[in-house]
């Protein structure tokens, strides 16, 4: 475990390997003596930490070996905290190289890679009489060398969670660098890591965010294990497992080598109640294969779906329709840039607080969309932005606006509400607004009746869920969702899809808050 924390993954392997022992005729003593010895190797950053995994792995063993307690059986565990300040001036050659390579130790951790001299046993014990590099220090280094240069049978571990953000400078130079692909957060570099640390055949098990399964961020990390690693089993959890903190977890195990196979996936994500709900849902998993939460297939078909998302869920024929349909990106103009004021307060009104003269294409002001509430079809366009000549330049020069591309603006399209905790909701957008990031649109739709028809549907949120199962859909999740256009019925949908847009407009515009209003229905 190269996270180990305090131990808990340790001491529950100690438990396993003791069976496996057993069951190939070991006595218990004998046992606990060959794992502490041959079996179990853990490393962290923390020296407290590192004393209680210390503490729990022995007390662990003497529960088998009550004689256990004596130098020659020590635990294959160290800490970077203690190779931190050793004095280095006095070194020389290899030696000092070695030697420094642990200058930031205790802030890289495990992620770090140590080389050494064939001869570095012989050459630190020449060195050690006369200089100042202490004992401690030396053995600690040796140890951590030992650990780190090794592979591994089984690699497990719960690594810690940091984005960018939260890393310091040193640190986070280090990732850009040596992960510059996986920098997302400090478990997704330990994932990549690990796998350096396992045997080619070996297996390699984490407890990580499950956000690293379906977010855009973390789409080369998917990849990477797609097309080297298999993913034997994977339990997604529901959010709130933990009653200790609300985290998006899952548990995965990894071969770390490319099999053509099937993986094994649970999806606890609608069973509440902690963890005890958990374990037992996922003992009837496997005791029952049509629970209805058991699911199993290959990786590879992730591949096929636009950012590769985790999605183990869904059936073939739901895959199958990426390969047959074509994106929405690719029949319309669709862009990620929207337009921002940088200051709403000042640049945006409501449309009855500006005088009608004044409101509309080539005036000083211009409808604005930005999403809104649960609408479908038609509406929710209640705002106007300043669109004067001193407003422009601003948006233009400012440093934190941004001015909606021209070839964006005043086009026939259609929008949405980017952020929502039910189903997003698609609207007509008529030739006549500007938008912003809170109402992203499509424009020069070329089959824009039978495309709002296709958001209007029940379908398109299951696809949306997959692309990003999070509160906000992005551009690029619209863009990618598949379309399969049937030229027999298209005339028909487009006919139905332009009632519907009618009817919500009369129903918009029944109320004085449109800006199509002429008088109440009961008049």
């Amino acid at each position: 475990d190269p996270c180990m924390g305090s131990g808990h993954i340790l001491v529950y392997a100690f438990d396993v390997l003791i069976d496996i022992y057993r069951s190939c005729g070991w006595g218990e003593r004998d046992a606990a003596k060959s794992i502490l010895r041959n079996n179990l190797y853990g490393l962290d950053i923390d020296r407290r930490a590192y004393q209680l995994a210390y503490f729990a792995v022995m007390m662990k063993a003497r529960q088998y070996n009550r004689r256990i307690c004596s130098p020659e059986n020590q635990p294959n565990l160290a800490n970077f905290a203690d190779v931190m300040g050793a004095d280095t001036d006095m070194l020389s050659g290899s030696i000092r190289r070695f030697a420094e390579q642990f200058a930031f130790a205790d802030t890289y951790g495990s992620l770090m890679t140590v080389t050494a001299p064939a001869d570095i046993d012989t050459a630190f014990s020449d060195f050690m009489p006369t200089f100042g590099l202490n004992m401690r220090q030396f053995d600690m280094m040796m140890k951590i060398y030992k650990i780190l240069s090794q592979k591994y049978d089984v690699v497990c571990t719960n690594p810690p969670y940091m984005g960018g953000s939260g890393m310091n400078a040193k640190l986070s130079e280090f990732v850009k660098s040596k992960f510059p692909d996986y920098k997302s957060d400090l478990f997704s570099t330990f994932v990549i890591r690990c796998t350096q640390l396992c045997k080619a055949e070996g297996y390699l098990g984490f407890l990580t965010p499950y956000v690293w399964m379906f977010i855009q961020s973390y789409e080369k990390m998917r990849n990477y294990i797609y097309s080297t690693r298999t993913i034997e089993t994977l339990i997604q959890f529901e959010y709130s497992a933990f009653e200790e903190a609300t985290v998006p977890i899952c548990t995965f195990a990894l071969k770390n080598s490319k099999v053509n196979k099937k993986g094994v996936y649970l999806r606890l994500t609608d069973f509440r109640g902690g963890m005890e709900v958990q374990r037992q849902k996922t003992l009837e998993a496997i005791a029952d294969h049509k629970c209805g939460y058991y699911f199993e297939t290959n990786s590879a078909n992730f591949s096929k779906i636009p950012g590769s998302p985790v999605a183990y869920w869904v059936s073939e024929n739901f895959i199958r329709a990426f390969e047959r349909g074509i994106s929405i990106d690719s029949i319309s103009d669709f862009t990620g840039s929207q337009h921002i004021t940088a200051n709403n307060d000042k640049y945006l009104r409501l449309h009855w607080e500006i005088d009608a003269n004044k409101v509309g294409m080539g005036k000083k002001w211009v409808y604005y969309a930005k999403g809104g509430d649960f609408r479908k079809w038609y509406g929710n366009i209640e705002l106007v932005v300043d669109w004067s000549e001193g407003a422009v330049q601003y948006y233009k020069t400012n440093s934190t606006s941004n001015l909606l591309a021209e070839k964006y603006r005043f086009k026939e399209g259609i929008t949405y509400t980017e952020l929502t905790s039910s189903v997003n909701t698609f609207r007509y957008l008529p030739p006549v607004c500007i938008f912003d990031k809170k109402g992203p649109s499509i424009v020069s739709v070329k089959k824009l009746w039978y495309c709002l028809g296709i958001f209007g549907t029940k379908i398109a949120p299951l696809y949306f869920a997959i692309l990003n199962p999070t509160l906000s859909t992005q551009v690029r999740d619209v863009k990618n969702l598949p379309i399969i256009v049937n030229g027999e019925i298209e005339p028909k949908i487009d006919e139905i899809v332009k009632e519907n847009v009618e009817i919500c407009k009369q129903d918009w515009n029944d109320f004085e808050t449109s800006w199509g209003f002429e008088k109440h229905p009961l008049i």
